[in-house]
């Protein structure tokens, strides 16, 4: 693998080589001149026969650099490892912590940044790293609408990288495979200079990629196309190779005849001593974005563009300190709606370079949002080239999905070209809170409700799973989609109660987890209180039911259905008109009635019990020979139900 520096303008352009005659004595002078495998071996031996400390902590600084300019995160783990057991120098945690995040050993990571943050109380900068850390060993493939698969036919042993849509969705991207024009060596890596390659488009994959254009590639560096929408010019950077002296990149362009490219011609931008590559044309192909080490910049490599008047090219903007910092941010790219995407290592993400997402705003660009994981890793990931884009009321099973570049574990080389889809998948899940009544005193059902609070240990089943309400009373639960549910709640000392609902309807492209949200209050049971069955009638001075009583009791046979553990008692009660004797005799019927109708539904008679009370149990004042309205009599004519048995429950007073 190799450092974010080489993957910049085709492996030159930002380290300007300087390639004279100093003979390579030791690591340090391997070092400066960029000749980093060779620099860690010669340090590797220089580091186990030091003897002075100071010496020795030096070496192994430059032996992390080295490691670092080689893209080989491991052997910069295993060098600030080294000095943090010789140090106790703060930054060196830090910097271990961060170089096990670029080696995607998110444990390891986790671990020291906390340590690092707990030593230095540095709770701003540790902690988006730490949150980083964080949500990568937190998610889960499996509930994620995310997917990211290596395209194994444009993938070689080298590096292949910033992948670019061609004319009929074919794919034009850069690589340093062995096949590359010309006989020139990188000194740093010992790979050949990059060249344009095109894969043809076939169904949902590509053919083998060849050489795009023997007259764009040459034995130079070139890579990073861009194209107009029609094709028929391209943009590219082209790196010169000065034997002695500084080497720079530049952006070039070339028109097409057919299938057939004309000799490339410089754009020119700024000096000849400046490097600028990586070059992105807008769609509208009003903007050509691209990266530069200009001097006047934030840091390092700034993202910058130029606007298209005419015929000609204004002169340079920089993109704004929401997307540049005194690090490296680099592969521009747009989508159709102007937004800008871009890779840096000098924002807090999962590791390496990570690719961002600004909208724009006139000349400048609105804050920099961090695309999720597993688009980004801890390795570095850049020059996403967008396939399809997000639209409105989309039911196709892929939403969205693009081309992008990683060096994350896994692939066939250094730099691999990944596909990346978001799939319109749906997550469901019941959010479900329990609740019961808070009473003043909890043994008297008739003293004041003060709320309501959450119930624990309710069993709550569903689809043959069982789970237990924790203290807060509330349970989440994964649900299928298109299905319908019920579930049960029971616990003891309460009524049981079911609950219906469905998931099929709800499909949302735009949402990936799918809440139901249910709160559910189970009554509890007080054994002495009488519940009335509202809206039961019977014919006059008869037992015989009415129709319209015949909804009320189905509803109750749905609640013995809930309830098979319970004993009921059905209550029937009559108004003070009559002679007690007679009164107890019709409520006794009309109990039984009750009775006879559920057990008639399917009720077993076990658990039913009549008793007519007749008007043993006035409610108010209209006792015999008191003159009452008929709407007060009517208070004391009425059906109830008692428990008077539930698994240990036995009625007061037996």
């Amino acid at each position: 693998m190799k450092h974010w520096i080489f993957l910049i303008f085709f492996f030159i352009f930002l380290l300007a080589c300087k390639t004279g005659a100093v003979v390579v004595k030791d690591g340090a002078t391997a070092y400066q001149q960029k000749k980093f495998v060779l620099a860690t071996q010669l340090l590797e031996k220089e580091i186990a026969s030091e003897t002075d400390a100071a010496k020795k902590i030096e070496k192994l600084q430059l032996l992390a650099n080295a490691f670092d300019a080689m893209n080989a995160p491991e052997g910069k783990v295993n060098a600030y490892k080294s000095l943090v057991e010789l140090d106790a120098n703060p930054q060196y945690q830090l910097e271990l912590g961060l170089a096990y995040k670029h080696a995607e050993d998110f444990e390891k990571a986790l671990e020291t940044l906390t340590a690092y943050q707990k030593a230095t109380y540095d709770a701003f900068y540790s902690a988006a790293h730490i949150k980083a850390c964080e949500k990568v060993l937190a998610y889960e493939a499996s509930k994620s609408n995310i997917r990211i698969s290596n395209i194994e036919a444009l993938n070689s042993n080298a590096a292949d990288y910033a992948p670019r849509l061609f004319a009929n969705k074919n794919l034009v991207f850069t690589s340093t495979r062995a096949g590359n024009l010309g006989d020139k060596i990188q000194p740093w890596d010992n790979e050949k200079n990059p060249d344009l390659y095109e894969a043809t488009a076939n169904k949902n994959s590509w053919t083998s990629p060849q050489n795009f254009s023997e007259i764009l590639n040459t034995d130079l560096a070139e890579g990073v196309a861009t194209f107009t929408n029609n094709f028929e010019k391209v943009y590219f950077t082209r790196c010169s190779y000065a034997e002695t002296g500084n080497s720079y990149c530049s952006i070039y362009e070339a028109d097409a005849d057919g299938d057939t490219w004309y000799e490339a011609t410089l754009v020119p931008i700024f000096s000849d001593s400046v490097n600028i590559g990586q070059p992105y044309l807008s769609k509208d192909g009003k903007r050509l974005y691209f990266s530069s080490d200009a001097p006047f910049g934030y840091g390092g490599n700034d993202i910058y563009f130029i606007i298209k008047n005419g015929d000609t090219w204004s002169e340079p903007y920089n993109a704004g300190f929401s997307i540049n910092t005194e690090k490296e941010e680099l592969f521009p790219s747009t989508d159709s709606r102007g937004n800008l995407y871009y890779s840096s290592n000098g924002k807090a993400g999962f590791g390496g370079l990570d690719i961002f997402k600004a909208a724009p705003d006139k000349f400048a660009f609105g804050p920099s949002i961090l695309l999720p994981y597993p688009i980004n890793s801890g390795a570095d990931d850049f020059a996403i080239e967008f396939i399809k884009e997000l639209k409105e009321k989309d039911s196709e099973l892929v939403l969205e999905s693009a081309v992008f570049s990683s060096t994350r574990k896994g692939g066939k080389g250094s730099d691999d070209i990944y596909l990346y889809e978001k799939l319109f998948i749906n997550f469901y899940q019941l959010d479900l809170s329990v609740v019961e009544k808070k009473y003043a005193d909890p043994l008297n059902s008739e003293s004041d409700i003060l709320g309501m609070q959450p119930l624990k240990d309710v069993i709550v089943l569903m689809k043959g799973n069982e789970a237990v309400t924790p203290a807060s009373g509330k349970l989440i639960f994964p649900l299928e989609a298109n299905t319908d549910y019920k579930i049960l709640l029971t616990k003891t000392q309460y009524f049981s109660k079911s609950i219906e609902f469905s998931t099929k309807g709800l499909a949302n492209p735009d949402s990936l987890l799918i809440t139901i949200f249910k709160e559910v209050e189970l009554e509890k049971i007080f054994p002495d209180k009488e519940i009335v069955i509202p809206n039961i009638y019977y014919d006059y001075d008869k037992a015989t039911l009415r129709a319209e009583s015949l909804p009320v009791l189905d509803k109750l046979v749905a609640f013995f259905e809930e309830n098979k553990a319970l004993t009921i008692e059905i209550g029937s009660h009559t108004d003070s008109r009559g002679s007690d004797v007679y009164n107890e005799d019709l409520s006794q019927r009309r109990a039984q009635s009750v009775v006879d109708y559920l057990i008639a539904k399917g009720v077993p008679a076990s658990q039913l019990s009549a008793k007519g009370y007749g008007e043993s149990k006035i409610l108010n004042a209209c006792s015999n020979g008191v003159e009452c309205s008929e709407e007060a009599h009517q208070e004391n004519r009425r059906t109830t139900f008692r428990v008077i048995s539930e698994q240990g429950i036995i009625e007061s007073g037996k």
